[in-house]
């Protein structure tokens, strides 16, 4: 959890020196001492209303890239007649060979052991 908490810090401070120039650990200190003020006076209701406005930029983010790029290209049927030529366009693929790339057995496989270690173990969402 340190290590986490330290890249959580830095990370942010390091953007922030990027692009105003700010001395990076002066950085680091600021943008715990907003993070820990933040949701000492905020709460809880103000960390889930962060992650609200969060998910939100991100769908944002999301849409406007599939808008941009699907006019780039001259829409989305020739984006999906791209993706059809390119054999990018399949159903489910129910072959049981471990060693095939992305067939329903091996995402599903790997899709409980994902989750086991993003929910079960991992000290960040145990803790919520």
């Amino acid at each position: 959890m340190v290590i986490y908490m330290g890249v959580v810090l830095y990370a942010p401070a390091l953007a922030l020196n990027a692009v105003t120039g700010f001395d990076l650990w002066s950085a680091v200190l600021t943008m715990g001492l907003v993070c820990t003020l933040y949701t000492t006076l905020g709460g809880l209701k103000a960390v889930i209303w962060t992650d609200v406005f969060q998910t939100l930029v991100m769908f944002a983010g999301q849409l406007a890239v599939i808008v941009v790029g699907a006019r780039r290209v001259g829409g989305m049927a020739r984006v999906w007649r791209l993706a059809e030529q390119e054999g990018r366009i399949c159903g489910i693929d129910l072959n049981p060979d471990p060693f095939e790339r992305h067939t329903f057995w091996t995402l599903a496989v790997g899709g409980v052991f994902m989750m086991l270690s993003l929910y079960g173990v991992n000290q960040a969402q145990v803790q919520r």
